[in-house]
């Protein structure tokens, strides 16, 4: 766990830094200098693209991952980092023309709801298209165990970027359709970065050519794009069909509240990028102990970090929304249901690694289809009547079925599941803990509460931790640097 761990921490550190610019950016600088209708076009457009990303990925990610370590040769690892790069254009070249032949008619049919949307067709491809090469260079990164650059790229870059676009903006140093188009240039500038660190750290080659082991390399990927796609289809759809069925204000509303609810979700998103490679070296090499222990551990510490940190969130929920414009209010149902479900996901550890390379693989992504048609249903059903809130709900409920189908899954092919007795004290602590965190006497000063409230709760969570020994990795953390 010792390369784990610390690059757990690496990325865990970079992506919380991206999120705190993603907070200055989402509760301080969108709602304020974007009007709400603008917000939601922004949400819409970054949606839809993510929708478009694994598309245009086709599961290569997750190719790379299996097979890079499996392949003997450097000419066909060359070969295989080589088909991910022009393999996508299969996928982004008949979209580039449909767009440039249906143009019209396409912004015609968005016009029908809202007339702002429609020029921004051709921002979503390239957005989309910025994100999957990003998405394969990551990947590229991550076989050779060098993750860091890439979170950090991931998390902070784009968001450094937006927020002085967003200043540049409410300094009227540019209008808010050049600010869209520098949005394009902002992904875009991303995805070279992330190439440039390929090329020159990771000792890559690439020959442009067909794969010795293409038929395999392409079948895999179908599935995990099937998968991946579902993964999307229940993180993303829920705005786009909010704008459907309800308006592109609401859209923006239930932007923040889904924000700050991801934060919770932040760890697993770290610690995934160090565990997918090393799940796949385990499953390769039949060790099975090993990774059992990977499984039982990253589900504690994941579920010990998010589980602190939605502990956090909710004790200070109320002051959050004092801090933004009150037309952004009373969605904290929202952040509750949100929140548990990242909660939840992240006590399954490493469980979407297993899954993903395993030889099992295609039969779980058949529960991600049923979920992903479920999830769109269950909006279809809760929006128009509920509206953000239904959408909130509707993701709940998806999520924590997907996540429960994948502990079976697993416990029923390896014959192990991530929870135990250490588990339950973490339930219990932090119940605990909220229990009376509510209890604390609220202080005048907006800032101060959030702080006094926020250093209490984390000294009696962690120092919970440690007396009941729920964590050997915490335990000897603080023996190392206080001595006790």
């Amino acid at each position: 766990m010792g390369v784990v761990i610390r690059q757990s921490i690496q990325n865990t550190l970079s992506t919380y830094l991206g999120f705190g610019l993603g907070a200055v950016n989402t509760l301080f600088l969108y709602t304020r200098i974007l009007s709400v209708e603008s917000y939601g076009l922004l949400s819409i457009l970054l949606s839809v693209a993510t929708l478009l990303m694994p598309v245009f990925v086709f599961g290569l990610p997750n190719t790379l991952i299996k097979f890079f370590s499996t392949e003997e040769t450097t000419k066909e690892r060359a070969l295989l980092n080589g088909f991910s790069l022009w393999f996508p254009l299969v996928f982004i070249v008949p979209a580039a023309l449909v767009i440039s032949f249906f143009n019209l008619e396409i912004a015609q049919s968005l016009s029908e709801k809202n007339a702002f949307v429609a020029p921004y067709v051709w921002h979503i491809l390239f957005i989309g298209i910025s994100m999957a090469y990003f998405e394969i260079g990551y990947a590229q990164a991550r076989v050779v165990l060098k993750s860091a650059w890439g979170n950090f790229l991931k998390e902070v870059s784009h968001r450094m970027l937006i927020n002085f676009l967003l200043l540049l903006l409410y300094f009227k140093l540019l209008d808010l359709s050049l600010f869209f188009y520098l949005l394009v240039g902002v992904y875009v500038i991303r995805a070279l970065l992330m190439y440039v660190y390929v090329f020159r750290q990771c000792g890559h080659s690439f020959l442009i050519g067909i794969p010795r082991n293409i038929k395999t390399y392409l079948h895999y990927s179908l599935y995990m794009f099937i998968g991946g796609t579902a993964a999307v289809v229940i993180l993303e759809i829920d705005k786009i069909m909010i704008y459907t069925y309800v308006n592109i204000e609401q859209v923006a509303f239930y932007t923040v509240a889904v924000f700050m609810a991801t934060i919770v979700g932040v760890p697993s998103r770290s610690m995934f990028q160090i565990t997918a490679p090393l799940t796949a070296r385990l499953i390769q090499e039949g060790d099975f102990e090993g990774l059992k222990k990977l499984y039982k551990q990253s589900s504690l510490h994941l579920g010990m970090v998010s589980g602190g940190v939605l502990l956090l969130l909710m004790v200070n929920l109320d002051q959050i929304y004092r801090l933004i414009p009150q037309a952004y209010g009373g969605t904290s149902l929202l952040v509750l249901l949100i929140g548990l479900s990242k909660f939840y996901d992240a006590l399954l550890g490493n469980n979407n690694a297993i899954l993903f390379n395993s030889p099992y693989f295609k039969s779980i992504l058949k529960f991600g289809l049923f979920l992903a048609a479920m999830t769109v249903v269950l909006n279809y059903l809760f929006i128009p009547i509920f509206g953000i809130k239904g959408a909130a709900f509707a993701s709940f409920l998806s999520v924590g079925l997907y996540d429960t189908a994948k502990i079976w899954y697993v416990k029923a092919k390896y014959h192990t599941q991530p929870f135990g007795r250490k588990t339950l004290y973490l339930l219990l602590i932090l119940a605990g803990v909220y229990g009376l965190a509510i209890l604390l006497p609220n202080l005048s000063n907006l800032y101060i509460d959030v702080v006094y409230k926020s250093v209490v709760i984390s000294v009696l969570y962690v120092l919970l931790l440690y007396l009941t020994k729920t964590s050997e990795v915490l335990n000897g953390l603080i023996k190392k640097y206080t001595g006790f």
